[in-house]
């Protein structure tokens, strides 16, 4: 075999090969998730609960590295699930908290599923970004915010352009090592 058919071979295997990769990691993006056990609505509760706000659901946000799933607790503190018997409109008796309302008496907590991955050479904080960089979690969450319903797709990747470009925006430092451990 000649040299040029070894450059051309040799050029057409990396290219299957990052053809391969971009469609492993396409798929891998894209596979069905568990149905959340609870439908959801972040939107709704962001526009229609004056004043909430992420961290009033997510509560380790501000001051740990990962940042929680809201407890069945949580949730009753705001949607009563032992209402006043003259109460006709609580949202223990609507069907759409029918759902909710099945962790009343269950053992346990809500079986939330993470719907976002981070590769386990990344180490990534809240605490860092919410509480010392004061971002809003819509910074990276936008769509989770405007979400009407849980994702069907996932699990949900930051592209590491994305943080790399608001590192550089906000004065923050973009040394490898600070971030991929």
């Amino acid at each position: 075999m000649t040299t040029r058919k070894y450059i051309v071979l040799g050029i057409s295997l990396i290219v299957l090969a990052g053809g391969g990769m971009a469609i492993g990691a396409m798929l891998w993006e894209t596979q069905a998730l568990p149905p959340q056990p609870i439908a959801f609505n972040h939107r709704l509760h962001m526009e229609r609960a004056q004043g909430i706000g992420c961290e009033d659901c997510h509560l380790f946000a501000p001051s740990q590295t990962y940042a929680g799933l809201p407890s069945k607790l949580l949730c009753f503190g705001c949607h009563d699930p032992h209402p006043d018997e003259t109460d006709t409109e609580a949202d223990a008796r609507k069907p759409e908290f029918a759902d909710l309302m099945a962790f009343v008496d269950a053992d346990g907590d809500i079986p939330w599923h993470r719907v976002t991955a981070i590769r386990q050479d990344v180490f990534f904080s809240h605490r860092m970004h919410v509480t010392v960089a004061g971002l809003d979690c819509r910074a990276c969450h936008a769509q989770i915010a405007d979400s009407t319903r849980p994702p069907s797709r996932g699990p949900s990747h930051i592209p590491m352009a994305t943080c790399i470009d608001c590192h550089e925006e906000n004065g923050a430092t973009a040394d490898c090592v600070r971030c991929h451990r």
